[in-house]
């Protein structure tokens, strides 16, 4: 599977929680790319050929709207939810995506 990239919405211990469960995950901090704008943010996962997760829904208007380029986008609701329950929805998804899967999905 195609490594993730957690945009600055995204909790830093769901990104670990990912990690623990096999995903290779990279975040915004780690890359240095905390507080770029959403768009360079997208940029630079397609630069790297990585999924974007995110809790932001400005990225579902860069990507649908805009049409600005992407490998792949996992949407989630953050509303009502635990670390735990994004971490456990994320790798359902994950492990049934496949390689080549550059779709937008609402999780």
């Amino acid at each position: 599977m195609r490594p993730l990239y957690c945009d600055e919405s995204i909790w830093i211990p769901v990104a670990d929680g990912l990690r623990r469960r096999g995903w290779t995950v990279h975040t915004a901090r780690d890359e240095g790319t905390l507080g770029d704008p959403d768009g360079e943010q997208l940029r630079y996962a397609v630069e790297h050929n990585w999924l974007l997760l995110t809790f932001d829904d400005d990225f579902l208007s860069l990507v649908e709207g805009q049409e600005l380029e992407h490998r792949g986008l996992l949407y989630v609701r953050q509303a009502g939810r635990q670390i735990g329950d994004v971490v456990k929805v994320v790798d359902e998804h994950l492990q049934y995506r496949s390689e080549e899967d550059q779709s937008i999905q609402y999780l």
